[in-house]
C-alpha cells in the first residue's frame, strides 16, 4: 500500500509539472524538401525524431504528429540548427522574425535532443567529418571548444550601448547577462557570415542554448517593458543568425528555435567580467536528478503523514486492562499480600 501511494504521488507530481509547462517550436527556415504545416501540438521529447527525420535518418519512436512532411527524401537538408531558449513559453509577436510556430508540450526536465541526434549521426555516418556543435552562450569554455568550427570566439566586452529599457551595468546582473549572451550570439553570426562554415555535403547539427532570458523575465516580470525589449532584441538576432546559416548552406538547412518555461531551467552562469570567479555555480546535476528528487520528496511526505496517522491511532487506542501497554504504563503499584 505504501509503495503504491509513493508511486501515485510521484506520478501525479510529474504529470502536474508537465501539464503546467508550455513552450513553442518555431521554424525560421526550412528547405523545399521539407514542409511544415498546420498548428498541431508536439512533444519536446519528439524533437529528436523531427530533426532525425528532417536529416533523412530513421526515427525510433512512432509519433502521430502531422506537422512535418518529407517532400523530397533524396534532397533532405544538410544541416539542422536548433536554438534552445530557456525559461519563456514564447518569444511572442516580434517584429522582423518570420516563423512557423507549433505549440510545444514540455514532457522532459532536461531534453536529450542533442545527445540523441548526435548519436544517430555518428551511427549513420561512420566516416565522420560531421560538424556537431553544442554550445551554451554563457559558458566561455564552450566558446573555446568550438574554435575549430567557428574560429576563435573571444568573449565580448560589452560596450556602453544605449537601450530603451535594459540597463547595461554590472549592478543589474539579469540585464547584463542577457546582453552578454546576445553579443556572443552576434559574434557567432559574424563568424558564419565570414565563411567559418560552408556546405560540404556532410550532415551537420548545431545546438545553441540561450539561458539568460529566464532570469531577466523573472526579475522584471514577463510583461515588463524590459522583457519585451529583450525578446525583440533576441528575435532580431535569431533572424540574422538564420539568414547567415541559410547563406552558408545555400538554403539546405533547417533553422529552428525552441522556447520553454519548464521548471528545469536553472540559473545561468555569470559572464566573465561580472563575477570574480567568472562563473556562477556549475550545473552538477545528472539527468536522473529530477526523478530522484521527486521520489525522495514524495516518499518523505507520504512517510510523514503515515507516521502522524500511526501516532494518533496509538493515542486513541483503548488498551484494556490485560494489555501489555496497560500493565507497563499503569501508575498503580501492586502490593504483595
Amino acid at each position: 500500500m505504501g509503495g503504491t501511494m509513493v508511486f501515485f504521488w510521484v506520478t501525479l507530481a510529474i504529470s502536474v509539472i508537465g501539464s503546467n509547462a508550455s513552450g513553442e517550436f518555431s521554424i525560421l527556415h526550412s528547405p523545399d524538401s521539407l514542409k511544415f504545416s498546420g498548428s498541431s501540438k508536439t512533444l519536446e521529447s519528439l524533437l529528436k525524431e523531427i530533426y532525425s527525420a528532417s536529416l533523412g535518418m530513421s526515427v525510433e519512436e512512432n509519433a502521430d504528429w502531422n506537422g512535418l512532411t518529407i517532400v523530397d527524401p533524396f534532397n533532405t537538408p544538410e544541416a539542422v540548427l536548433e536554438v534552445y531558449i530557456d525559461g519563456v513559453p514564447s518569444l511572442g509577436e516580434t517584429a522582423g522574425l518570420k516563423t512557423k510556430n507549433f505549440p510545444l508540450i514540455v514532457d522532459e526536465y532536461e531534453p536529450d535532443t542533442y545527445d540523441a541526434v548526435r548519436h544517430r549521426i555518428k551511427q549513420r555516418f561512420t566516416n565522420g567529418g560531421n560538424t556537431l556543435v553544442n554550445i551554451r552562450l554563457s559558458d566561455p569554455d564552450d566558446l573555446s571548444s568550438v574554435s575549430n568550427v567557428f574560429g576563435e570566439v573571444v568573449p565580448p566586452k560589452l560596450s556602453k550601448q544605449t537601450y530603451q529599457y535594459l540597463k547595461l551595468n554590472k549592478d543589474n546582473e539579469e540585464d547584463y547577462l542577457f546582453l552578454y549572451e546576445l553579443e556572443v550570439l552576434k559574434l557567432l553570426t559574424a563568424k558564419v557570415n565570414s565563411g567559418a562554415i560552408s556546405a560540404d555535403n556532410i550532415v551537420d547539427y548545431y545546438n545553441i542554448r540561450f539561458r539568460s532570458l529566464h532570469a531577466l523575465s523573472d526579475f522584471h516580470g514577463p510583461n515588463s517593458m524590459q522583457t519585451k525589449e529583450a525578446k525583440n532584441l533576441l528575435a532580431h538576432a535569431l533572424q540574422e543568425l538564420s539568414d547567415a546559416f541559410v547563406k552558408a548552406y545555400s538554403g539546405s538547412v533547417l533553422v529552428s528555435a525552441v522556447t520553454t518555461d519548464v521548471a528545469h531551467t536553472r540559473r545561468v552562469r555569470a559572464a566573465p567580467e561580472l563575477r570574480a570567479d567568472k562563473l556562477l555555480e556549475e550545473d552538477n546535476y545528472t539527468a536522473d536528478y529530477a526523478a530522484i528528487f521527486n521520489i525522495i520528496l514524495w516518499f518523505s511526505v507520504v512517510f510523514a503523514f503515515a507516521l502522524v496517522a500511526i501516532v494518533y491511532a496509538i493515542m486513541d487506542m483503548d488498551p484494556g486492562r490485560d494489555s501489555i501497554i496497560y500493565r507497563m504504563t499503569s501508575t498503580r503499584m501492586k502490593k504483595d499480600n
